[in-house]
């Protein structure tokens, strides 16, 4: 059914293009190109000598000819017959004849009806459009089309399958983005046939079109419709003096008050918007746009509830204005926290999707509402709608970059990366998302493939990005370990320079300092195990430096201080180790302090209260050894209420060392059965750490277990050869 009425349609478009659609040409110079143009859009003929089109087509124009371009025939314009300024449209007499149109007397349409649009839209060749009909508008009785027109298909007929004009086009009206503030083409438009019969009926002498240009209200009109040209063309200044003559010549002018209005929100002049939108509605009380434009400008200036009831008056008119939900939505959502308002607000931005399913600014806006509620998957798929329909959307507005954070806060890693790779693909000097992408693959252990964007993004801009180096380094610091010992040093020495190279670019970044403290204390640590205790005690002594700095930077860095914690706890075994004991008890006791401060930061933090319990617990064993046994027992007293705490915060899942260090401080007070409970719930949870049955074995030797204790040590030894020599 439907693909017989659209060749039937197709039939008759071509047939109207033959011998009744003309298009207009007059000589215009564009003020911009300076380039001479002469197509300024369609018409057709109503009568053998009488053509209709749209009014702002021949505005302006001191002689004007009109053509059947298929017969190249062309006529000279006489001058107008009728005009409707607030419908648009001008009856023009020709010298010479065509074929009239016939018009539907019963000026009706049906929703989701397929018509035809006869005309010029590209200038030379004419063309058929079919496009559906949306409805009609109950404010005015304009008829609306699903479909965006062309300029040039201003004044065409829209034709029905029975050949008559149901409507005169008169182009996409056009709406000021709430988000972006561009102007974008709303629905097309029509004007009814039935306001084009009433013209004929009370058309006039034949006024030439000279001097019908010079009429107060057609100069009026003139400059507004330049005014109009001017606005789109971003010229706004030019455009308030066009629209300002215009009024001047003719103060009726309703859509003048409500372009002008709608130019002076792009301008964020918002008060003044307001009252020509006041003026606009004062002369027509049922004129959507203005509604529209008054409660945009009320939205800028926070007075929700004004720009609400003004959309409200809105879809009283006409339910489906699109922009009206738009701002409606918007209004609830920004308005205040309301969960409920802002369920509103998200079933209004459904209907103005539903209304416009090809809206690419509405989903823009609707994601971006779903990413502050947290709900990332809807998100993900409202950019997934913008990306299928406008490729150059999606490229002006970011919007890879916007789905790969929806993706990432759902832990989509993989899908993150394939994002910053589209954007890699289409930009491939964009640095950010070299380094993106790398932290995203540091993330999911992609080490190597984090440095080489890394690498990247610091060729494309040396010296100019934080987060290059940071990233670099970060990665760097974590392959260490898979590596060879020497291959380890060799990285984290890289990962030092990097960060270094960070901090010249971003000083006051706390956890730069933190992570670079972190690489100089792991290369300390392994510099220990060969053997050289000094080199070692230098880096963890340099790592004190920058975790100190990363603490003065950010007083509640809590991994700063737990890490401080650590290398004040190594370098108070290092002296301990060279004998001296005044030092090792300053960094214990420094140690000690630093855990003290996370916990008063977290006091649920079960690891940091284990942290504090262990350097208790070294300390108790230097006091022990200096043969201060009350205060030695007394840290060994504070480490078991440390591990009490943490074992009890995990009461769930603790972990093996909250037992062990438990078990350890109790063997500092003799207190060797419940040690062994302890160490064997550590080997419970952790069954191959060697040092858990060597430590039990002592705990056994203690109280005559010698059998256990020689089991114990075997087990120890089994599972690591040289555990014997180890400290802990």
């Amino acid at each position: 059914m439907n693909e017989n009425i659209e060749e039937r349609l197709q039939q008759i478009g071509e047939a109207a293009l033959t011998e009744s659609v003309v298009r207009l040409r007059w000589q215009e110079t564009d003020e911009d190109s300076d380039e001479t143009t002469s197509i300024r859009g369609s018409g057709f003929f109503i009568d053998s000598n009488l053509v209709v089109t749209n009014l702002h087509g021949v505005a302006g124009a001191p002689s004007l000819t009109v053509e059947l371009v298929n017969s190249e025939t062309e006529f000279s314009v006489e001058g107008v017959v009728a005009y409707d300024i607030e419908n648009d449209l001008v009856i023009l007499t020709v010298n010479g004849e065509g074929v009239p149109l016939p018009l539907n007397d019963n000026d009706t349409v049906e929703n989701g009806e397929i018509v035809c649009v006869v005309g010029y839209p590209g200038g030379e060749g004419g063309q058929v459009t079919q496009v559906t009909i949306h409805g009609v508008r109950q404010s005015d009785k304009r008829i609306q089309i699903k479909e965006q027109l062309h300029p040039g298909q201003s004044g065409s007929p829209i034709l029905n399958s029975s050949r008559e004009v149901i409507g005169i086009a008169v182009g996409s009206s056009l709406e000021i983005s709430v988000h972006s503030g561009r102007t974008n083409p709303s629905f097309s438009h029509a004007i009814s046939v039935s306001t084009l019969a009433a013209m004929l009926a009370s058309q006039g002498e034949v006024k030439p079109l000279v001097e019908w240009q010079k009429i107060p209200q057609i100069r009026g009109y003139t400059e507004g419709i330049d005014g109009q040209m001017k606005m789109m063309r971003g010229k706004y200044e030019e455009a308030m003096i066009c629209f300002d003559a215009a009024l001047n010549h003719n103060p009726d002018l309703v859509e003048i008050y409500n372009n002008r209005a709608g130019l002076k929100i792009l301008m964020g002049k918002h008060e003044e918007a307001i009252g020509d939108c006041d003026a606009a509605i004062k002369l027509k009380p049922d004129l959507v746009e203005s509604y529209i434009n008054r409660a945009s400008a009320n939205l800028s200036l926070s007075n929700h509830d004004k720009a609400i009831a003004d959309c409200e008056l809105v879809l009283k008119l006409n339910p489906d204005v699109v922009q009206a939900y738009v701002i409606r939505a918007t209004a609830k959502f920004t308005a205040k926290y309301d969960v409920e308002q802002h369920k509103e607000a998200l079933a209004d931005y459904d209907i103005a999707i539903k209304l416009n399913p090809n809206a690419v600014e509405i989903y823009y806006t609707r994601a971006n509402m779903k990413l502050v509620l947290d709900d990332y998957k809807g998100a993900i798929e409202d950019f997934d709608k913008i990306i299928s329909l406008s490729p150059e959307f999606s490229s002006s507005f970011n919007i890879y970059k916007s789905r790969a954070d929806a993706k990432y806060s759902i832990k989509d890693y993989n899908g993150t990366i394939e994002d910053y790779s589209k954007i890699i693909e289409l930009n491939p000097e964009d640095e950010m998302a070299y380094i993106n992408r790398g932290r995203v693959k540091r993330m999911i252990g992609d080490y190597e493939g984090a440095i080489e964007d890394c690498d990247i993004a610091i060729q494309l801009k040396p010296n100019e990005h934080h987060a290059a180096y940071y990233n670099r380094g970060y990665s760097k610091r974590l392959l260490g370990p898979s590596k060879s010992q020497v291959d380890t040093l060799q990285l984290y020495i890289e990962a030092i320079d990097d960060y270094t190279e960070a901090i010249k670019l971003k000083p006051k970044h706390s956890s730069t300092h933190n992570n670079r403290g972190r690489a100089k204390f792991l290369y300390g640590r392994i510099i220990s195990e060969t053997g050289d205790p000094e080199i070692a005690a230098k880096f963890y002594q340099e790592s004190l430096i920058d975790y100190t700095e990363a603490i003065n930077i950010n007083k509640k860095n809590k991994t700063a201080f737990s890490n401080r914690g650590r290398a004040n706890r190594r370098l108070g075994v290092t002296h301990v180790d060279k004998g001296e004991h005044d030092a090792a008890r300053q960094y214990y006791s420094d140690s000690i302090d630093d855990y003290t401060e996370i916990i008063k930061l977290d006091s649920k933090n079960s690891v940091m209260y284990d942290g504090r319990g262990w350097s208790r617990y070294l300390l108790g064993l230097l006091e022990s050894a200096e043969g201060n046994i009350e205060t030695a027992n007394n840290l060994f007293q504070a480490a078991i209420a440390d591990s009490d705490e943490a074992i009890q915060l995990k009461q769930g899942k603790p972990r093996a060392t909250y037992f062990y260090t438990r078990a350890v401080a109790k063997s500092g007070l003799e207190d060797y059965g419940s040690a062994i409970e302890d160490f064997s719930e550590a080997i419970r949870i952790k069954p191959k750490n060697a040092i858990h049955y060597r430590d039990r074995s002592k705990a056994n030797a203690m109280l005559g277990n010698h059998e256990e204790a020689k089991a114990d040590l075997a087990k120890a030894k089994e599972l690591d050869p040289d555990v014997e020599n180890k400290s802990f």
